[in-house]
This record gives C-alpha cells, structure tokens and sequence, in this order.
C-alpha cells in the first residue's frame, strides 16, 4: 500500500531515475530495499518498492507512479492515510474542543468509541479501503466483542463517531466523498427506561428523611440533603440530570405573570440547547430549601434572590461546591432503599429514571399533550412515541399515534394554573414556618391562584364526579367479567347524556378493554366522546 511524508531525502547525482527524472530510487540508512520518491499536485510521496534488486524496484516504481497518475486523472485522492492515523487527528480536534469548552458531550462518547471499537479493527487498513463488505465484518466483530446485539442509540453513537473520521479524512484530501460508506442502524430497537410508578416514587420520597438522618454529620449528610431537592426539582420539571442541571444557575430562573397567574419558569442549557421549561409549583419549595442551606443567599428573601440574577450554581453544598457526586449518592440511596432496580425493565434505575417518570406521568395523568410535553422536555414527538411507547393501551392507540390527543391542547393550557401556578403564599412564606409537603408530580393542586394572588374554592360538583366516575369504573369491570352487557355498561357511564365527559381512568380502563377483546370499537367511540 501508499504512504506519504512531507520531506523527500536529498539525493544525490548517482540517484537511479525514470520517467524523464519525475520518479527517483534512492535507500535509506542502513536499508538495502528501494524506495520510491515523486511530486503530485505539488505534494511530495514517497513509498516503498518492497523490492531489493535495482531492475525489479525500476518496474515496481513505473507502475507504482502511473497507478498514482490515473488517480490524478480520474479525480481519485492521490494520498490515502490508514484509519488510525486519521482517526488520531479527529480525536485530537475533539478532545481539544472539550478542554476548551466547546465541544459537545457526545464528543467524549466519540472518542471512548474510537478508542475501544474503531481502532482496534480498522486501525492499519486505509480509509479508502473500507467498504460495506468491510463494514459487515466489523459489525459481527463488534457483536462478538460485546457479546449482545447493539441497541439502535448505540449504533447511531457508533456511526456518528465513524462519519467524523470520515468527514476529516475527505477535508484534508485523504478520500474523495464519494468514497464514504453509507453506515446503515439495523440494531435492536431501544428497551423502555426505568421509571417509577406512582407508588414506588411514593415510598422513594417517604424513605428520603430518614435517610437523610442516617447519613453521617458533614458533607455527607450535606449531599444528602442536597440529593433529596435535586430529585425532587428533576422530578417536577423533566430537565436532564447532567449538563442541564450542571449549568443551571440562579440567574436562569425567573417569575413570570399570565393571566394573573405566576409561574416558575427555568432557562436551560444542554443536548438541545437552551431551552424554557415551566416548573410545577411545589418547585419553588425545594429551591427555597437549597438557598437555606447556602450562608451566601440564605439570609434573603426569594424574589430578592430570584431578581438579583446571581451568577452561581443552584445545586451546590453550603461549602459553595457544586458537587459532581449525585449519581453515586443516589445510586447508594436506591441501594439502602431496595429502589435499585426496575421489576419492570430489569435496568438500575438512575437519576435519569426521574425525567422518564416526569414524562410518564405528565402523559398518564396530568393529560398533557404529546407536543406540550416534548417542547418542555427539549426532545421531539418521534423521541416521546419512540420511548413511551410501552403505555399501550393506554395511550398509544390514541395519544401516541396522533389521532387524538389525552388532553385536547387548548384545555390543557386552559387549566395550566392546575399544578403549576404559584401562589404569593408560596413565595412569602419562609422555609421553616411548614413543613414541605413533597407530593407527586402528578397530583394536580386543590386550588388555583386567581387574580390578585387568592384562591378560587374547589368545583361543588367534584363529589358528584368522584361518584360517578366510581360508577363508570364499576360497570366497566363487570364488562370485563362477563356480568353486564357492553349497551348497560354505556348506558350506567352516560355516554348518551349532553353533560358526559371522560376521566383519564376510565380511558385507560376502556383501552384495556378494547385490547382484550371485551369491549367494541364503537363502544371505545362512545366512552372517548368522539
């Protein structure tokens, strides 16, 4: 194969030439083989005949050269690099990068790729070389070496890694861009996430004060307390545990006015880019409890601190260290709390695991859309379908495939102030004048702040719903056991009636029921109210 350098040797008069003088033999030091020294495109080559006899590295040479000149001609790359030295010179612009804090954080995904698959295998072949017969050997290797089928997220990691070594090797000239390989994903679709049901983050926050207490006196019972409030703000905003919680500092989070509404509002900075979210209204709580523990801001009020726009991380210790030891800390509490692992996956739950329940619950039971959820996530509807998917049937069928909403858009932002708005008792009150109540990110609020900062009472027709939905519930059960007909079943929930609506539960009960065979698609129609 073709190598290069930059620098040919100085020969001298005696050196063997052909081709009018364009081609020149010389050896080098303490070498008795031929090398072949010419210029092309004003870039000087020098390769190996392999050849020891004069005469024999002579016809080497001449085919050597004319093979270099038909690439020339033909718009081929006169110079080919092998796979490990491009790959090195990638790797270097994006580590480079990332000291600089530049580069993205894929970057540092990109280079453990290149380091521990791509090199090992393509290492000395020349990137003009690999083709799609070459990529399939690398894709069983590869296999073999993780001893599993790769998952599509990590072959997309894979590619992407590889298509920087290509793009640095067609921008210096190495290869023409019609010699890249198309990389294909044929890898095994993404697994559901850990989560958490309502009842397991239910036990999850019980279980944080006294663990907290157990922690020993000092930084570790200070990471504690911090932990408790880092899951509990993840859990009631959907922003990713890492960079975006990382980069958020006091001066991102503000209070804005709607309708004579207030809202906590987080700008976000991180995979996506910077980003709004809305957090629900027991956030404020769990701030208020940070600035309490951090002498520095501890002593003013929170609209003070929130209008003072300070340049300093929201998750930090008292000591002011913004500590980089969350994801063990909380890996030891799912361990002393028997949370660690998903019955319904099989993964270690995660602090990632707490914006996958957000979603799902958010889906489940606040009725937030499928748009409205992926703007305040920072992903896209394909991620969101993609992901959640495994709510089938209770949200698929309709939810996920775009047919109808669980909540039509308008009315969810209609009643917004349900769960999210904040009141001016929230953000007078002092952080020790009660005790927080941590409720689940699901569980809309009792009353909602109207204008001027009261509160509107609760509808008087709530029981009557309650019962009615109890009702409905009841009549679908015995659907499902075969003791009332699908007609009575309708006729006891009063889908006929003008004043009919629809809870979440009992669409979820109806998808159940459509899916085991029990219940028409036209009864489904009739209890949607479609």
């Amino acid at each position: 194969m073709l190598n290069t350098v930059l620098i040919v040797p100085k020969l001298n008069p005696n050196t063997p030439t052909l081709m009018d003088g364009e081609v020149r033999l010389f050896k080098r030091k303490h070498s008795k083989v031929w090398q072949i020294a010419f210029t092309l495109d004003g870039r000087q080559v020098r390769v190996s005949s392999k050849k020891r006899i004069l005469n024999d590295a002579v016809a080497a040479a001449r085919e050597i050269y004319l093979d270099y000149r038909f690439r020339q001609k033909n718009g081929l790359p006169v110079i080919s690099k092998r796979f490990v030295d491009v790959a090195a010179l990638c790797r270097a612009t994006m580590k480079q990068q990332l000291d600089n804090g530049l580069g993205k954080k894929s970057f540092r995904d990109y280079i453990i790729v290149i380091d521990k698959y791509l090199v090992p295998f393509f290492g000395d072949i020349f990137v003009t070389s690999i083709d799609y017969e070459m990529l399939q050997k690398f894709a069983r290797w590869r296999e073999a070496k993780m001893g599993r089928e790769p998952r599509s997220s990590t072959l997309n990691t894979h590619n992407s890694a590889l298509n920087r070594i290509f793009d640095e090797a067609v921008a210096r000239g190495y290869m023409n861009k019609s010699q890249v390989p198309v990389l294909v994903n044929k890898g095994r679709d993404s697994v559901r996430r850990p989560d958490f049901t309502r009842e397991e983050y239910a036990t999850l926050i019980r279980k944080l004060p006294s663990w907290i207490d157990a922690g020993r006196e000092g930084k570790s019972r200070d990471m504690r307390h911090l932990l408790r409030d880092y899951i509990l703000i993840l859990a009631n905003t959907g922003m990713r545990h890492g960079t975006e919680a990382e980069n958020l500092c006091w001066k991102h989070i503000s209070l804005f006015e709607d309708k004579g509404l207030k809202y906590l509002e987080m700008s976000v900075t991180g995979k996506t880019g910077r980003r709004d979210i809305i957090c629900r209204a027991g956030t404020i709580n769990y701030l208020k409890r940070i600035q309490s523990r951090c002498p520095d801001i501890a002593d003013m009020s929170f609209e003070q601190l929130i209008k003072s726009k300070l340049d300093v991380p929201v998750f930090r210790l008292p000591d002011g260290t913004a500590s980089a030891n969350l994801r063990q800390t909380f890996k030891i509490f799912m361990k002393d709390t028997g949370l660690l692992t998903c019955p319904r996956t099989g993964q270690d739950r995660t602090l990632y695991s707490l914006r996958h329940t957000y979603a799902t619950f958010s889906l489940l039971n606040d009725g937030m859309d499928v748009h409205t959820l992926a703007v305040q996530m920072g992903t896209s509807i394909l991620m969101i379908e993609r992901h959640y998917s495994h709510l089938t049937p209770r949200l698929k069928k309709e939810m996920l495939t775009g047919k109808r909403y669980d909540t039509p858009h308008k009315d969810y932002t209609a009643d917004l102030s349900n769960g999210f708005a904040v009141t001016d008792e929230d953000l007078q009150r002092a952080i020790d004048d009660v005790e927080i109540e941590e409720k689940l990110p699901n569980e809309p609020k009792a009353t909602a702040v109207a204008e001027g900062g009261s509160k509107r009472s609760v509808n008087a027709s709530s029981d009557t719903n309650d019962k009615n939905t109890q009702a409905s519930l009841k009549a679908l059960e015995m659907l499902s056991r075969g003791s009332l007909s699908e007609r009575s079943a309708l006729a006891v929930m009063g889908t006929h009636q003008d004043a009919y609506s629809v809870a979440p539960d009992l669409r979820i009960k109806a998808l159940e029921l459509v899916e085991e065979g029990k219940l028409s698609e036209r009864g489904l129609i009739a209890i949607l109210g479609v």
